[in-house]
């Protein structure tokens, strides 16, 4: 009975964590850029050989670690000019206070010295630093190269970083990530293409999302019930023995 409560409580602690993931992916449905998490549960018979002896048989699971599914979301026409959207692999590079970021988020503008930077002020970056339109521009344009062209003529190129491995990646909220050590850029360039005018929705499916959230809640709801049965047929046999 004592092993049928561990695995009923561990089993809601691991919901009640799910329901935190779903809760951020629904609060992100509108967010651009951004990619949904996904809980992977383990079973505790998967865990380590220093597991208390009632875990290591197997009794429980928990949210092991939350994923990022880091799949190409829809693309939106804004027809705004520092709008932009990538198309295949790649990140684009900003420059945030704490250091390097990367985003599929292209969603742009222009600060007071013409710097072109993220809502949060974060500089977009070429190989030759922050991107600068001109005062003197009568036009600019983003080639699907990541060029960027200023009347007509090429000042530099946007900054497009793939990864061989998308696991070492870090949120640091929103759409944006930092490198681990293990997530270090790759030397291939990946295919890739930038859309001027759009923007990559998030990838979020509210309707998949609301689906398990319900199924979630009702796996909270059993496990509840399970426990609440134990514990009662506890109560009785106590009883019965005093």
């Amino acid at each position: 009975m004592i092993s049928g409560l561990y695995a009923g409580a561990t089993n809601m602690m691991g919901q009640g964590e799910y329901q935190a993931v779903i809760a951020r992916n629904l609060a992100n449905v509108n967010t651009v850029g951004y990619k949904k998490n996904i809980a992977v549960f383990e079973s505790f018979v998967a865990g380590s050989k220093n597991q208390a002896k009632e875990t290591s048989e197997g009794t429980g699971s928990t949210l092991g670690k939350v994923a990022t599914d880091f799949s190409q979301g829809v693309m939106q026409y804004t027809g705004n000019d520092l709008d932009l959207a990538i198309k295949g692999d790649g990140f684009f590079e900003v420059q945030t206070k704490a250091g390097i970021a990367y985003t599929r988020s292209g969603q742009f503008m222009l600060s007071r010295d013409r710097t072109i930077v993220t809502p949060e002020g974060w500089p977009l970056m070429s190989g030759g630093g922050p991107i600068q339109i001109p005062d003197n521009a009568k036009s600019f344009t983003f080639k699907a190269d990541g060029s960027v062209s200023i009347d007509g003529k090429t000042i530099s190129k946007i900054n497009i970083v793939n990864f061989s491995s998308l696991d070492g990646l870090k949120s640091i909220g929103g759409s944006a990530y930092v490198a681990s050590d293990n997530a270090e850029p790759s030397s291939a360039q990946g295919s890739f293409e930038i859309a001027h005018g759009y923007l990559e929705k998030s990838n979020v499916n509210v309707i998949d999302e609301m689906v398990n959230m319900i199924a979630n809640m009702r796996n909270f709801q059993s496990g509840n019930k399970s426990t609440d049965a134990i514990n009662d047929s506890m109560k009785k046999l106590i009883g019965l023995v005093s």
